[in-house]
């Protein structure tokens, strides 16, 4: 259907060609950053894997959740919708603040790392 619209139209893209045939495209499929020349380009490329480490492992249990929660909480299981004015309870006041509290370890590594080094 693509193809018959694109010809329809007298025009053809390579982008969809590229699309349809990923491996023909002469990009390079290489993922993450250049091998460091320096010694001291190696500390920043460790920690980097280290935090895209840790932001992972934070974005599949938040999207877990995420998911648990529209699955258990769905309007076909006949809950009721809380009215939240803002977060009032200790839980909601932690859930509020491990993000913070994330940051703050993160910027903590790094500025402890560079300052180290």
């Amino acid at each position: 259907m693509l193809h018959r619209c694109c010809l329809r139209m007298g025009a053809f893209s390579p982008g969809i060609l590229a699309l349809a045939f990923p491996s023909s495209s002469a990009a390079d499929s290489s993922a993450g950053l250049h091998a460091p020349v320096a010694a001291i380009g190696r500390v920043p490329l460790a920690m980097h894997a280290y935090f895209v480490l840790i932001v992972a492992v934070l974005f599949v249990v938040v999207f877990a959740v995420m998911i648990y929660s529209l699955a258990k909480h769905r309007k076909s299981a006949d809950d009721q919708s809380g009215r939240f004015t803002g977060p009032t309870g200790t839980v909601q006041w932690l859930w509020a603040m491990v993000p913070f509290a994330i940051l703050l370890f993160v910027v903590y590594a790094l500025i402890s790392q560079y300052c180290s080094s």
